[in-house]
């Protein structure tokens, strides 16, 4: 039964192991120490683990088998053995560095997480060091004059850091453009697209959510799509592009990159074709991904060989917001500032059906009547659980 958890979409451990004992498989039977072994791997990568470190996992599958710790640790290891049909094995374990600079723990990997790590750091490094540039127009390019020119079409200057991120990203085959909220990202963005296209670049732009992709498409002019949409990825499925069908692109640009996945990361790079210029966006105290992974933040580690320009500087009509003070408030470790704000409310509320009610009201009646926003099609409400009156 517990080939149907590895083999059947749908139906998971749990399920296979009320059968199993349904038709008398023992308890400490090795097939189902090697399944819990797999499915303790799947579960904490719900949980964003790309791995696990080898002895939280004996103690992890321990815990949920209630077997003995010696069978775990021979159950692990038959898993990790290579078959000698040429198939893969159960699990990959591999020596991997101690979060900062701590000894070297082994790691054990379901399979896919392993090969996409491995596929994603060397497509990276493939597109980093090729010869190949399929926008050579900006090696030797006159950048007073073209960052003059923008000005006409932008109507702003940039500041130093913006500058140099544009010119980051046209120069350099991958790179990283990061900051905080009101940090002037976006006009970013939107001065590397305009630029490219005055080559006569061919420019993709994507983000991970369809959310991301329209505001994306609003600030640079340009069609933009999700990350699925751009590779024609189906659910469970391939995807239309990759390495030997490449998309048509000089010049990707992927925003809200803190949301990407690393499973995804590596059909997005895979398709990129060597010679384009790749542009990741985003904010590591925003939203992380969904899926198991933190690509953004590796690539902005120390030691990464990404280039990356960082944005600092909260502009002026940023630093009015008090959304924008307050995310940079928090990221500081500093309490928000909740008074006075033309922007900001806190309702405290403590009662769970006065909470709900108060919502309704701020959301139908006061938020509009402030704002002048339309209550159905302009306000949204966040809520942490649908649980209750709240």
């Amino acid at each position: 039964p517990y080939r149907l958890a590895a083999d059947v979409w749908g139906i998971g451990f749990l399920t296979a192991d009320k059968i199993a004992q349904s038709v008398g498989i023992p308890h400490d039977s090795p097939e189902r120490v090697k399944a819990g072994l797999q499915y303790a791997l799947s579960q904490s990568a719900d949980q964003g683990n790309c791995f696990l470190p080898e002895e939280r996992l004996i103690a992890d599958a321990v815990k949920l088998l209630q077997v003995d710790t010696g069978l775990v640790i021979e159950c692990l290891a038959e898993l990790a053995r290579e078959p000698e049909d040429g198939t893969d094995p159960g699990v990959v374990r591999e020596k991997v560095p101690g979060p900062d600079g701590t000894e070297p723990v082994t790691a054990v990997y379901l399979v896919p997480f392993h090969r996409a790590e491995i596929s994603l750091s060397a497509q990276l490094l493939r597109l980093l060091r090729t010869d190949q540039d399929r926008m050579p127009g900006f090696r030797d390019v006159d950048w007073a004059k073209a960052l003059g020119w923008l000005r006409t079409r932008t109507g702003a200057d940039l500041a130093p850091e913006q500058e140099a991120a544009v010119r980051l990203a046209l120069t350099r085959k991958v790179a990283v453009l990061t900051g905080g909220p009101g940090c002037g990202k976006s006009f970013t963005v939107r001065s590397i697209v305009e630029l490219a296209r005055a080559k006569r670049a061919k420019v993709l732009l994507a983000a991970p959510t369809g959310r991301a992709a329209k505001r994306l498409a609003e600030l640079t002019g340009a069609e933009a799509s999700t990350v699925h949409r751009l590779l024609e990825l189906k659910p469970g499925g391939d995807a239309a592009y990759d390495r030997d069908r490449p998309l048509d692109a000089d010049l990707v640009v992927v925003d809200e990159a803190s949301m990407l996945d690393l499973l995804l990361a590596n059909k997005l790079v895979k398709a990129v074709p060597p010679g384009a210029h790749l542009l990741f966006v985003g904010d590591v105290d925003q939203l992380p991904s969904v899926g198991a992974g933190e690509v953004l933040r590796d690539m902005l580690a120390d030691g990464s060989p990404v280039p990356a320009v960082r944005l600092t500087r909260v502009f002026r009509q940023a630093q009015q917001s008090g959304v924008v003070t307050n995310a940079h408030r928090i990221n500081a470790g500093r309490p928000p500032l909740t008074d006075g704000l033309k922007d900001f409310f806190l309702f405290v509320e403590d009662d769970t059906e006065e909470a709900g009610r108060l919502t309704v009201d701020v959301a139908a009646r006061r938020i509009p009547a402030r704002f002048g926003l339309d209550p159905r099609r302009d306000v949204q409400v966040l809520a942490p659980m649908h649980r209750g009156p709240a």
